[in-house]
């Protein structure tokens, strides 16, 4: 083995950039990302039974469908939810995909395709993205867990002067718009809006 890798590693790279018309480094990084990615495929295979990931994405897939998002939101969901399992976590609902990647696969452009994202994100339909990877989910599917977990707390106030200041502060804040809804309300009859 040489300093740098293997000797076959570099005639392959020799290879694929005169194949490509790309430079040696150009070459050697679309092999390993080639690689990567058929490493995360195999990680992916044995992390998660193919079966549960296609039923995930089904499910999801059908409330993604009866979504209010526009249509390019939804494609986008759409290519993402392909990548289930993806992700460098231990979620099958974690996706690891490029902006520019995910404009291929839906046929978006670039720009087109970071406002469709964000706007499915702004929904709750999925995480920001970090190092191109996310979290696809169904808005608020969690809610009933966070609340079982929350509800499970015996006694989850520490100081309850200060708990019990802010709950009239609540309530205060709430008498007085409900005060001004009613008085909105009252305006809004006499006049006939």
């Amino acid at each position: 083995m040489t300093k740098n890798g293997s000797n076959s590693r570099k005639a392959r790279v020799r290879d694929r950039a005169t194949r490509s018309g790309k430079t040696y480094q150009q070459a050697a990084r679309a092999i390993d990302d080639g690689q990567a990615e058929k490493e995360l495929i195999r990680q992916r295979l044995e992390r998660f039974d193919p079966e549960d990931l296609a039923d995930r994405r089904e499910c999801y897939l059908l409330d993604v469908a009866e979504a209010d998002l526009p249509d390019s939101s939804k494609v986008c969901l759409y290519a993402l939810s392909e990548r289930f399992g993806t992700g460098r976590l231990m979620d099958p609902m974690g996706v690891r995909c490029t902006m520019t990647e995910l404009a291929g696969l839906t046929g978006l452009e670039i720009e087109a395709t970071c406002l469709s994202v964000a706007l499915a994100q702004s929904h709750g339909w999925t995480t920001p993205f970090h190092d191109n990877e996310a979290r696809l989910s169904v808005p608020h599917e969690d809610i009933s867990l966070w609340e079982h977990f929350l509800n499970k707390h015996k006694s989850p106030i520490t100081d309850p002067a200060i708990y019990g200041r802010i709950q009239e502060s609540i309530r205060v804040n709430e008498a007085e718009q409900a005060a001004r809804r009613a008085s909105a309300k009252r305006l809004r009859e006499a006049h006939g809006w």
